[in-house]
């Protein structure tokens, strides 16, 4: 083999780079156990232990450290599926966007045109706007009027008139429109955005799906899935507060400060290090840095009314550091401006309850009586640690002089040097306040600053140096263009015309996590030694090689999708371990070709080397239609469908380069030390030599058997049809798990009686028994095309009044919709998905299949050069979804086991129509090969020697990868159970087609050609 030492330098390398990379999966890890055994159970004792240890050094490498928060961010994602949480697709409304830019039109036309869109809307997956545009032109025509869409009475408004004016045609018009549109969706996404940064979730993910008007966020680990709904899918709330100086606030902190040592416990240690924060925090020329000398020193500091001393016990400022800074001249003074101090971010939540003390509020002086303390958005240090606490000047009525409705434009700009600032335009109502507010605080002394609020988090508050008019305004500041993006969207945010509905949600309780992650580390680990057995009892030494190559091929894996960043989810655990499967089959292919150089009487040295260079044109075609099989599958998938793919493609990559590459130099160090390689032993030997089965003789059988088969299968799916899931069909399903077996048809009635429309009709839900016997799946569509924002909770009211008298003992409200760790009855997952969502994932199925047959249809025709070849593949492909689509009608409500068509089924489907065109590749391969070297001989006779003599690879493949999804099957859990079923059927299924129905396929179509 050439390049031998490249080879072994860069597996090395590349081994090096997967254990450095799963060695902060193991870090963190370690790192959480500590903070489990500390918590005895209590989970605020464990996320304040891992607060505090956020930005410690734990990782040591010498050259380099790393905290607990960069092992965070470059561990193993786990999915929600494993660990617990939220994933939630939101949807800004188009028409609420529409009626908002138009200010809320009363015209007929214009009010008729989107009642029109409504109703074509849920049979239409065409954009909203361009269906209300052309009803609106319709009914324009149709009533012979000459109504404008600019207007002044819809779009030419007061709020619009910068940018829609009389002139315009209607066709300019909707492009503002859809300009507007599309703003709208990006502020939404930001102001969610800064949202979930205040959850405190570690690793959220939120991003737009493209050209859909829907953003996807997933929340793992979250423990109040309602309170994430509400604040997801309220408006923004922005607005602007007049502030306080921190020279007018400094003696009422002290004030605090000691009232607190009447009420606190002095815990005997210091809980905020003067030298730890002075390390740690990036403070501006507005802090000290030097607290611990202010602390020490403060005997001198009279004026500033302090006796706080390092080793006094200070409630308040033990969490709370002043804004205090040295001069030049070594005097401490009090910092300018409305930052009356910062705090750690895990300390946040005690300086609120210090504050909101009643005999904390009472210590303010009536001239600070609606003073109130709000935090700033994003952290001021570099490791985004610690807060500004600013104080903001509030009223009777908490109600700020100027909201965001006020707003008509805010866009990113630079200011005369040059730096990234926010220019901001007001309507005439904002403009007049704007110019008192302004006005009052550039006339204080020092100048006053006003704060920009959004959700009560303080985004920026520049001082203002005089009054401005016009309502045309210039924010600067110490931005970058980033930030400053971010705030030009989060001021137009404020004129955000629509909420975010949620129109898919699915919670996953952490004890169903634990069931699965456990389930699917046993089913692995089970498949795994299966594989491994087998291959060393096949092929002796040589199936010692392989399995060293497997091993290696998964650590790899692993190894790629941490430093990917991937998220390894349910079914891409199931992607891994069929990859394992699948992975064999490129040993298998090799070794066959071995067995049959030897048997022709070469030596083991030249063997090895005819049987790798023969075997790579098989184990390229197969791996390459099963590659694109897998691309095609990411790029069309959603969710689980998409974690599949990416293990899958990985897989593959990595289980090439260990089987050819890593085996190979195994040998070549095992012939150079002239030790002894066997491919078989005494038993295995002689396996499927001189096979004769009459393949071709007898394609006339296997073809009537296949249209038996698949005719009952059309004769079930019409009559019958399939049990489609909420994926398809829209609905909320919600598993749930009882103290005791129930009986799933006196739970339907009882929930028929519960969920009954407004107009009096039931909407029995179906309800289904999920694996075990006090474990059910129920789905129903009651109130799924509510607008309401509380439609989840009277849904999941209703469900609640329905199950709880199923339950022995009696279960409280709080018990069965809890996240407890160790929960083991109650609601254990729900899943909601809007019609919409629901025909897209119908839409995306069929492009994947379709995209995936006519990929693979023109690689085979590249490589085997006729059009035959193509057809017998996808004929093969045709004939195995039919029969996986026949089996799973004729069989849902008869096994027992969920036979669902959802979306982790799509990927199986796509998964069989790689595996057998994978197969049927390979047979292809050894045809072609026999048409060539035996010209002599009948075509009929080449055809059967050769799927003769691929049998061996043929069985050996499909058995191993059999057992491996029969062992997923068995111990992998209920969740994944219909999914393996799939594959298992469609293993089967593949490995008939590729030789009883493609290769027959193939040859008829050749001959009848010739004849013609």
């Amino acid at each position: 083999m050439q390049n031998k030492l490249a080879i072994k330098i860069f597996a090395i390398v590349f081994g090096l780079v997967c254990l450095y990379q799963l060695s902060f999966t193991y870090k963190a890890k370690k790192v959480e156990n500590k903070a489990i055994e500390y918590a005895q159970g209590d989970y605020e004792k464990e996320k304040y232990y891992l607060d505090s240890v956020a930005i410690e050094d734990v990782y040591n490498l010498g050259f380099v450290k790393y905290t607990y928060n960069d092992c965070k961010l470059r561990e193993i994602n786990l999915g929600l599926d494993l660990k617990g949480g939220m994933n939630v697709i939101l949807e800004v409304s188009i028409k609420d966007i529409i009626q908002s830019l138009s200010n809320y039109s009363q015209d007929p036309i214009f009010n008729a045109a989107l009642q029109a869109a409504d109703q074509l809307m849920k049979n239409s997956q065409e954009d909203y706007l361009d269906i209300f545009y052309q009803e609106f032109q319709r009914l324009n025509k149709e009533q012979e009027t000459l109504t404008s869409l600019a207007s002044p009475y819809i779009f030419g408004n007061k709020d619009l008139r910068d940018k829609v004016n009389p002139g315009l045609s209607d066709d300019e018009v909707i492009a503002i429109i859809a300009n507007e549109a599309d703003g709208a969706i990006d502020r939404a996404f930001t102001v969610l955005r800064a949202r979930i940064d205040k959850f405190g979730v570690v690793q959220p993910n939120i991003q737009p799906l493209e050209n859909t008007g829907r953003i996807l966020v997933e929340l793992p680990g979250v423990k109040d899935p309602e309170r994430v709904k509400k604040l997801l899918q309220s408006t923004a709330k922005l607005e602007f507060w007049e502030t306080v100086e921190n020279a007018e606030l400094y003696s009422y902190l002290s004030e605090v400060n000691e009232e607190l040592k009447k009420y606190v416990e002095n815990p005997n240690e210091i809980i905020v290090d003067s030298e730890e924060i002075k390390e740690e925090v990036n403070i501006s020329d507005d802090f000290s840095s030097n607290l611990d000398s202010l602390l020490a020193e403060s005997s001198s500091l009279d004026s500033l009314n302090t006796d706080t001393l390092l080793n006094v016990f200070n409630p308040l400022f033990d969490v709370l550091g002043p804004n205090v800074f040295q001069n030049s001249s070594g005097e401490y003074q009090l910092g300018q401006g409305p930052v009356v101090g910062f705090t750690a971010i895990k300390d946040t939540a005690k300086v609120n309850e210090y504050l909101s003390m009643k005999e904390v509020k009472t210590l303010l002086s009536p001239k600070y009586k609606y003073v109130k303390f709000m935090w700033s958005a994003k952290p001021i240090d570099d490791e985004g640690q610690f807060l500004q606490l600013i104080a903001i000047k509030s009223n009777r009525e908490e109600r700020a002089n100027l909201e965001g409705d006020a707003i008509s434009d805010a866009i990113q700009d630079f200011d005369q040097l040059g730096r990234p600032s926010i220019s901001m335009q007001m309507n005439r109502d904002g403009a007049r306040i704007w110019a008192g507010m302004t006005k009052d605080a550039s006339e204080k002394n020092p100048k006053g600053s006003i704060a920009v609020v959004l959700d009560d988090y303080v985004y920026s508050f520049p001082s203002v140096n005089e009054e401005i008019t016009g309502g045309r305004s210039e924010i600067t500041g110490q931005f970058t263009v980033t930030d400053a993006k971010d705030l030009a969207n989060i001021l137009k945010a404020g004129k955000l015309p629509a909420a975010a509905r949620i129109i898919q949600a699915d919670v996953v309780g952490p004890s169903l996590g634990k069931e699965a992650i456990s389930a699917g580390l046993n089913s692995f680990l089970i498949a795994l030694l299966v594989v491994l057995l087998y291959m060393i009892f096949y092929y002796g030494f040589a199936g010692i090689v392989s399995d060293i190559a497997l091993l290696c091929n998964v650590f790899f894996i692993f190894g790629v999708l941490a430093s990917l960043g991937a998220v390894l989810s349910l079914p891409g655990i199931a992607g891994v371990i069929l990859t394992i499967g699948m992975a064999v089959d490129a040993n298998v292919l090799i070794y066959e070709r071995i067995r049959e150089e030897l048997t022709q009487g070469k030596g083991v040295s030249l063997a090895i080397k005819d049987g790798y260079n023969n075997a790579y044109s098989s184990i390229i075609d197969a791996n390459v239609t099963t590659l694109l099989t897998g691309i095609i599958l990411y790029v069309f998938g959603t969710g689980p469908i998409k974690g599949f793919a990416t293990t899958l493609i990985i897989g593959i990559l990595t289980s090439l380069f260990a089987a050819i590459f890593i085996t190979r130099l195994i040998y070549e160090s095992r012939l150079d030390k002239k030790k002894t390689i066997t491919f078989s032993n005494r038993i295995t030997d002689g396996a499927f030599k001189n096979l004769a089965i009459q393949f071709i003789k007898n394609r006339k059988l296997f073809y009537i058997t296949s249209f038996i088969i698949i005719l009952g299968g059309i004769v079930s799916l019409a009559t019958k049809g399939l049990n489609k899931g909420v994926d398809f069909t829209g609905g909320r399903s919600y598993q749930v798990r009882f103290d005791q077996p129930v009986k799933t048809d006196e739970l339907r009635n009882v929930l028929a009686d519960v969920f009954v429309s407004e107009d009096g009709i039931s909407m029995a839900p179906e309800v289904k028994t999920f694996g075990r016997e006090n474990q059910v799946r129920i789905t129903t569509k009651y109130l799924i095309d509510s607008d309401e924002t509380n439609a989840d909770s009277l849904v999941q009211a209703k469900l609640y009044e329905g199950v709880k008298s199923f339950f022995t003992e009696e279960i409280i409200v709080q018990d069965f919709f809890s996240d407890a760790d160790d929960k083991e009855v109650g609601l254990m997952q729900s899943t909601k998905v809007g019609p919409t969502i629901a025909d897209d994932v119908r839409k995306s199925a069929l492009k994947s299949i379709f995209f995936s047959i006519i990929v693979i249809f023109f690689y085979i025709l590249i490589r085997f050069r006729k059009w035959q070849f193509s057809l017998g593949a996808v004929a093969a492909v045709f004939h195995d979804v039919m029969i996986v689509l026949s089996v799973f009608s004729i069989f849902y409500g008869v096994l027992p086991f969920s036979l669902e068509i959802d979306q982790a089924f799509i990927a199986a489907m796509l998964t069989v129509i790689g595996y057998s065109i994978n197969d049927t590749v390979v047979v292809f391969d050894r045809i072609r090969e026999y048409l060539l070297i035996r010209k002599k001989l009948p075509m009929n006779e080449s055809v059967n020697l050769a799927l003769n003599s691929t049998l061996s690879r043929t069985i050996n493949t499909s058995l191993t990868t059999f057992f491996v999804l029969l062992i997923i099957f068995i111990f992998g859990g209920e969740v994944i159970r219909g999914f393996m079923f799939a594959l298992m059927v469609g293993v089967i299924v593949g490995t008939y087609s590729s030789v009883c129905i493609a290769t027959p396929v193939m040859l008829d179509s050749i001959k009848k050609n010739k004849t013609k």
